[in-house]
């Protein structure tokens, strides 16, 4: 739609949802757990967890819905691996978490495309790195020097979209 050629970004669909535990409360104090093989992930809410099979399902740009089977799965396995005795869930949704090809972000102008600025691809980490990224983007996107306390840890090579039509990237 904006003219310029696309870098090959996919929508990985992730699905959540919150569900009863056997275990009585309080259990807001519980910590954020993540099994080692990245199967699910869990942390409590309120008097509830908060449950995701950790999935990245590839689907389509789109308002996605979760997947019956994807949440049966979710509970088959939490239940096999915590004694968590998740049996039915309150509420459930999905979203998509959108990836470039060597899972970075995808930030900067692209050489030749000095009209568009790439600013995508933030996966599942968005929340994480915004304030990090928002500003290395703010001084690509100005023409200015990274920030003095990412100087050194995030290169502009390593996050433009230039990087995937070099021979063995992405694109």
């Amino acid at each position: 739609m904006a003219g310029v050629p696309p870098v090959d970004i996919r929508p990985l669909r992730r699905t959540i949802f919150t569900s009863p535990t056997q275990w009585p409360s309080p259990i807001h104090v519980w910590p954020f757990v993540s099994d080692c093989g990245q199967r699910f992930y869990f942390t409590a809410e309120h008097d509830q967890v908060l449950v995701s099979p950790a999935d990245e399902t590839p689907d389509v740009p789109r308002d996605v819905r979760p997947v019956d089977e994807d949440i049966a799965r979710a509970i088959e396995t939490v239940n096999r691996f915590t004694t968590l005795g998740l049996s039915h869930v309150r509420t459930a949704w999905a979203g998509l978490r959108s990836f470039a090809a060597d899972r970075s972000p995808v930030v900067g102008f692209r050489s030749g495309e000095p009209s568009f600025f790439w600013f995508a691809g933030q996966g599942g980490y968005g929340i994480q790195m915004a304030p990090a990224l928002a500003r290395a983007g703010a001084a690509l996107l100005l023409h200015e020097q990274m920030p003095e306390d990412l100087a050194g840890r995030v290169e502009p090579s390593e996050l433009g979209p230039d990087r995937f039509d070099l021979p063995g990237g992405g694109v």
